[in-house]
């Protein structure tokens, strides 16, 4: 076969052309490779710096080091990686070899990172930590951005790229969040001697093997079940070698679109927000809501409304409302939520815990919250795949992945930093104390947490906010931008 250089652009096709809408099972198993993501984010993002902290005993600040520059080497990898999987080519296409790759090894990382032998302590701790949490990443990263590039190549209709985009944060929440009320019910219930469960150290002992267990089997399933897909996807016409420094011109020429620094911009500033903030949720809902594991997968099952809320919505939202703009409200509405719930407990104006109001109201406010949040990323998803049309029109290359890679690398860039953040903040300017339960903790250091949390670290999002109102790929530009692909594949 003859072969090119990456810098050069590359022609593509599909071995058969699509005639209609993508089938409701196709989107239903593709939205499954959001699962393994759901559960890693659990995992990590809302238990492991408690777990090393609280029950292991580490620094946090030690810990939130960790984790960001794991981050920060994960981040590393997903341009590299978008960019390898957009020049594949293969009897599997571009994306499936990556994903196939990945299942296994990712699961067996995140076992072991939740496993650590009871004779580890101090500095040897702190490498099985980074160890783990670097493969567990890296692993996950060669699943999950062959994975996000497909929905640009599923679909080339604007509105239907929402639609799936709604399907694949409708069942990532409604199943995530129906494995997270388990897990917490059944794994974290409350016992005599700990009343909240997630404090208990022996809860951890099977908690690694079930996430790698479910993260594994999700993501073979996406995989294997979006294969019959492959001949209506683009591939390249030729082979093209891989190279570091081609891959790094590509990802760099992707730099040139206006619209994708807005995207890569704001959501660079609004993910290292959310870095800070995830690391925080634990020990908010411990600490200052006083939840036990139980109440916390109570409210995680007031949140599967928020899914199935917004994918009732989709249809008309994208009909009514440019992209940009509902992202733009998600973003300022979500902030002024979060400083609604915190200024209301620390004000009083919040039913005590043991009201039949307090879990319900809370989980009201979760419920619009995640609402939000799920339209935010359905809006995202389907910004990300237009986004590579728009490329493709203007420089004549597919370029899904080295995006999608782009939008995973500012997240986990950001996102690292917000961890690190979040783990000085919580020794050095919080003063949070190692091995308390919730009654223990003192009041002035709760209300420190609470403001760190609900207005220091929240009032950031205007930025982002403010950002992506100067985005400017419409629904009525994409038409003219579509109308001319097709031309051009079709001559």
């Amino acid at each position: 076969m003859p072969t090119q250089d990456m810098n050069s652009s590359l022609d593509y096709h599909r071995e058969i052309e699509r005639s209609g809408p993508v089938s409701l099972q196709t989107k239903l198993f593709y939205a499954s490779g959001e699962l393994p993501g759901a559960y890693m984010n659990l995992a990590i993002g809302g238990f492991l710096l408690l777990y090393y902290n609280q029950i292991l005993g580490a620094s946090p600040a030690a810990v939130s080091a960790a984790l960001g520059i794991a981050l920060l080497l994960d981040a590393i990898s997903d341009p590299l990686v978008g960019a390898f999987s957009d020049r594949v080519r293969s009897r599997l296409g571009r994306r499936h070899p990556l994903m196939y790759a990945a299942a296994l090894p990712m699961g067996i990382f995140i076992c072991l990172l939740f496993s650590p032998p009871q004779e580890l302590m101090g500095a040897l701790l702190m490498v099985w930590l980074f160890v783990f949490l670097v493969l567990t990443r890296l692993t996950f990263t060669v699943f999950s951005v062959p994975w996000s590039a497909l929905i640009a190549e599923l679909s080339e209709d604007y509105a239907e790229r929402t639609i799936i985009s709604s399907y694949r944060i409708l069942v990532g929440a409604l199943l995530g969040g129906l494995s997270g009320f388990l897990i917490f019910n059944f794994w974290f219930g409350a016992t005599e001697q700990f009343p909240q469960g997630q404090l208990n150290p022996d809860n951890y002992s099977f908690f690694g093997p079930l996430i790698g267990l479910l993260m594994t089997l999700w993501s073979l399933v996406s995989t294997h079940f979006t294969r019959r897909e492959i001949p209506y996807l683009l591939q390249p016409t030729e082979s093209s070698r891989p190279n570091f420094s081609a891959m790094l011109s590509l990802i760099l020429s992707a730099l040139q679109s206006r619209n994708y620094q807005i995207v890569l911009v704001s959501i660079l500033i609004y993910f290292g927000i959310l870095g800070t903030l995830g690391q925080f949720d634990m020990y908010i809902n411990t600490y200052f809501w006083r939840l036990t594991g139980e109440q916390i997968g109570t409210i995680g099952l007031f949140g599967i409304l928020a899914p199935i809320l917004a994918f009732l919505s989709a249809p008309l939202l994208q009909r009514n409302f440019q992209k940009h703009h509902l992202l733009c409200f998600a973003l300022i509405v979500q902030m002024l939520l979060s400083m609604a719930a915190v200024a209301f407990r620390l004000s009083g104006l919040f039913p005590p815990n043991e009201s039949v109001w307090f879990l319900p109201l809370l989980g009201s406010f979760s419920v619009v919250g995640g609402f939000l949040s799920v339209v935010g990323a359905m809006v995202v998803f389907s910004m990300t795949a237009d986004l590579a049309d728009e490329q493709e029109y203007r420089f004549k290359t597919r370029q899904e992945g080295v995006l999608a890679s782009g939008i995973a690398f500012s997240t986990k860039a950001v996102g690292s930093v917000g961890v690190v953040v979040s783990g000085f903040l919580l020794e050095f300017f919080i003063g949070f104390p190692v091995g308390q339960t919730a009654t223990e903790i003192e009041e002035d250091v709760l209300f420190r947490l609470a403001i760190t949390d609900a207005v220091i670290v929240n009032c950031f999002v205007l930025i982002p906010a403010f950002l992506i109102t100067r985005y400017n790929l419409t629904r009525e530009s994409m038409g003219v931008i579509q109308s001319e692909l097709r031309s051009r594949r079709s001559g």
